[in-house]
This record gives structure tokens, sequence and C-alpha cells, in this order.
């Protein structure tokens, strides 16, 4: 830890991840889902607090040139690497702040442009009470009336069962004197390993815990740093994070897992009952909390709740399919069972959207005699992965084609390794989500001209020095992205 830190790792980057549940045109979904009134507009401030290296608000504003986007963040070297890729790129609408929301003064906070939407994601848990009420002052002073504020953050009673891995892991990582926190997170996954095969009773198989000793894939020191190693690091209930917030006169909206706001796929019938005697708020959502195995919420507040009708408010959006559709409908795995579409309803809704972006309206009157609920048909199709928001009409620009080249030549060795990245899509005004494959591939001069690339060309370009047997798959991994995507990269304006 640093002196400076409030107790936050700042010895070594955050992953550099793309986060698409920030997307204002996700918010827009959660928003018209649940009857809120609330849109995009041309142009708008977006404040991402907590921004680490900068991935996500350089994203939004590489696609939304109208809009300004701002991070703030307390660790200078993020803050650093943030401001200089968007340099590189030549986004002049994006901005970074190096922030101390503990420190920071009313008159500082006021230089803050209003703002139309804030994000925290991953902050709220990991910080102190100072920067918790810092950021409730800054949302009282600065928010929007009719502004959104979304939060991802670890919640109770879902992460309650990590608890004793994370004290765990700090008690584990202080005993080594040397070494850089990802370093020392790192060594301590052979002791938990060994721990966890003796079965102890407070150390009890929950996914994150399956997910350290179970997966042979390389654990990130970085992650298990930032998530296990801060000192201020406290889940909370989600009632408890509605009173902070209450200061800043902030109504809760929905949650950014769109199947966890449809009563139908959450609880059984004898749940749903004793759901339904609560009253609407706090202990309709605690119900859902012990329900659902959510350690994290993903959740949206507005400041000032204006209602609309949920059925017309979705209807004007437009969604575009995000792969090529098959004969096979999408199926979402929810606590109740799997929810499906049957192939009388998905064939003319998959032949649509495989034409180009069409709005929900127009896509549930394609079934004559049939009209589906608005709110489902999105949900399973989102949450399947199909489909994104689509909030304009574009091709590429030159900003957008210039940031994804630069991420994909910076950001190589990273992507390797995994990590969550995306393409800047003017069309859905934020990001589309791929490997680090897909970005290389698109970005080649070759992949938008009239004549296909050679994929082995390619793939000698993109991953040198393999072996032949290696470059023959890789081969072979380009050429399918060539098939499959580029039809998909045009549709939102990447190529």
């Amino acid at each position: 830890m640093t002196s400076w830190s409030h107790g936050y790792v700042a010895d070594s980057p955050y992953t550099f991840a793309y986060q698409s549940a920030q997307a204002p045109g996700n918010l827009a979904l959660i928003c018209a889902m649940m009857g809120v009134e609330w849109q995009p507009k041309p142009r708008m401030v977006v404040v991402d607090i907590g921004c680490g290296r900068g991935y996500t608000v350089n994203t939004l504003a590489a696609a939304n040139p109208g809009w300004t986007v701002m991070g703030l963040d307390y660790n200078p070297a993020h803050i650093a690497e943030a401001a200089s890729l968007a340099e590189r790129a030549e986004i002049d609408n994006a901005t970074f702040i190096e922030a101390d929301l503990a420190e920071m003064t009313d008159a500082e906070m006021d230089q803050i442009p209003e703002m139309d939407v804030v994000t925290l994601h991953g902050v709220w848990t990991w910080v102190g009470d100072p920067v918790r009420a810092g950021i409730v002052r800054l949302l009282s002073r600065r928010l929007k009336p009719g502004g959104l504020a979304y939060i991802g953050y670890n919640a109770l009673p879902g992460f309650g069962a990590d608890m004793g891995l994370q004290r765990l892991f700090r008690h584990l990582s202080a005993q080594q004197s040397t070494g850089s926190s990802p370093m020392r997170a790192h060594a301590s996954l052979a002791t938990i390993r060994a721990l966890h095969a003796t079965r102890p009773a407070n150390l009890p198989v929950t996914p994150m815990l399956q997910r350290l000793t179970d997966d042979d894939s390389e654990i990130d020191g970085a992650y298990l740093a930032h998530e296990f190693l801060t000192a201020h690091w406290r889940p909370v209930f989600f009632e408890d994070i509605c009173a902070d917030l209450a200061a800043a006169k902030l109504d809760y909206v929905g949650s950014a897992g769109l199947h966890e706001n449809v009563p139908d796929m959450i609880f059984s019938p004898e749940q749903r009952e004793i759901y339904e005697a609560m009253p609407v708020g706090p202990a309709r959502e605690f119900m859902k909390d012990l329900v659902l195995q959510r350690p994290f919420r993903r959740d949206v507040f507005v400041r000032g709740l204006r209602r609309t009708d949920p059925v017309v408010a979705l209807d004007r959006l437009a969604i575009g399919a995000c792969r090529l559709l098959g004969e096979e409908g999408p199926k979402l795995g929810v606590p109740v069972g799997v929810a499906e579409m049957g192939p009388e309803l998905w064939g003319p809704i998959a032949a649509a959207l495989n034409e180009g972006p069409i709005s929900l309206g127009r896509m549930r009157s394609l079934t004559p005699g049939r009209t589906p609920n608005a709110a489902e048909l999105l949900t399973v199709l989102h949450g399947a992965g199909m489909v994104l928001t689509c909030l304009r009409d574009s091709g590429p620009t030159e900003v957008t084609q210039r940031f994804n080249r630069i991420v994909a030549e910076t950001y190589a060795r990273e992507g390797r390794n995994g990590g969550q990245y995306a393409m800047a899509s003017p069309v859905t005004a934020a990001g589309v989500p791929c490997t680090w494959l897909e970005l290389a591939v698109a970005v080649q001069p070759e992949t938008g001209g009239d004549t296909p690339p050679d994929p082995a060309i390619l793939a000698a370009r993109l991953v040198p020095g393999l072996t032949p047997e290696g470059a023959v798959k890789a081969e072979a991994m380009i050429a399918e992205l060539l098939r499959e995507r580029t039809a998909i990269w045009r549709r939102f304006g990447i190529i």
C-alpha cells in the first residue's frame, strides 16, 4: 500500500477492461424496462468515478463526439495512462482528473460540469467512509435532476461467504515482506489451495473460491490484489447503500442484469407469493438477494424519478444483432429454469435482425396473432448476448477507427492473456465487446476493403513466431472471424 491511497492498492495498475454495463444505451434499456423516463441525449456529460486506466471513458468519448466524457481516479498512474491514450487517439472530448473525493472541496467539485450520467464500477465497496461521503457529496452537488447513477458493488448477503477468503488473502500477503501487491496476492494462492483441500468449515466453496482453486488458466495478480487486498473493502446490503444515496436524492430504477428485474424469471410460485406480500422497495430487493446468487450488484439510480409507460418506452428502442443468428433460438439460464423462444417466434425475429437493427415495436409485430412481451423479449435476447442497443445510424469515423487501432497495438500483450475488450462503435454509442484477436483483425487496413484479406497474411502479422501447427490454427481462427464477423463489424460502424 502507499501512504496516499487510503488503504487501496496503488502499487500496480488495475486490469485494462471495458465495462459494457456503464454504456448509456444499456442504461436506457433498464430505464425503459422499469417504466422510468430517461433517454440519452446528443449532448451529455458522462463521468466515470474510479475510471481506472480509462478504457471505458475513452471508448465512450471516441464513439460520441457530442458528449463530454470525464474520468476521475485517485491514482495518478491511471490518469496519466488514460490521458495519454486519449491524446494519441486525438479524442478531444475525453478529460481525466486525478481526484481524491475524500479531500475534494465543494469549490473544486463545482468546477466539474453538471453531470447527466455518473458511473461507479467496483468502487463503493473498496473505499473508506470518507471517500463514500465524497461520492455522495459530488452526486448531490453536480448530478443533474433527472440524471442517472450506475453503481456496481459487492453486495450482502451474496458476498458474505467470501468475506473469510478476502481476509485470508490479506493475512497471507502481509506475511511476505517483499514484492508488489500483485506478486504477494498471487503467491498467496498456493496456501489458499492447500487449505481449501482440507475443506475447512468456514471457507465455503463459493464460485470465487472454485475459480481460484480449480481453474487451470493463469489468474491475473493485479486482479487479485485489487479485489482482495484493499484495507477498507466492505460489502454492503442494498438498503444500506440506498440510505447513503438518499442524501443525493437518488431513487432506485433497476438492475443492469435485465432478468433480475423480471420476477417470473427469478422466483418459484411460492417465493413469488412471499415477494409480492412485501412492500415495494428495499424489502423486495432483499428478497431477490436471498434468492439470487449475486455477490455483485449492478444498480441504476435516478435523481428525480419520472414514470412512463414501459411498453411504449421499450417499443421505441432499436437493437441490432451482434452475431449471425441461426435457426436455434436464444436460451437464457435463469433461477427458475431456462427462458427461450420457440421456432415460430424466433424465425421471423432472427430473419429481421440478420437484416439490420430494428425497433422492439417493429419486432413484436412480426408474428401476427402473437405479440410477445417486450420486456421478456429484450431480456432473453440481451441476456443471451445476441443484441446490442443501437442509438444512431452511422458508419465508422476517423476517431473510432484510430482509437480501435491504437488500443489493438498498445495492449496486444495484455489482450492475448484475456481481458474485457471492446471496439468503439458510433452505432451503439459505446463499445462492441470483443476478444483482442477480433479487435486486432478488425483494425487491419485490408479488413474494411472490397477484397477479403488473406487469413495467412494476417496470422503472420498479428501472431508472428508461431510453430507451423500454431500458424495453421491461427489462420483458421482468423478465417472464421472474417467469415462470421465482417458483416457485424460493418453493421456497427467498426469498418
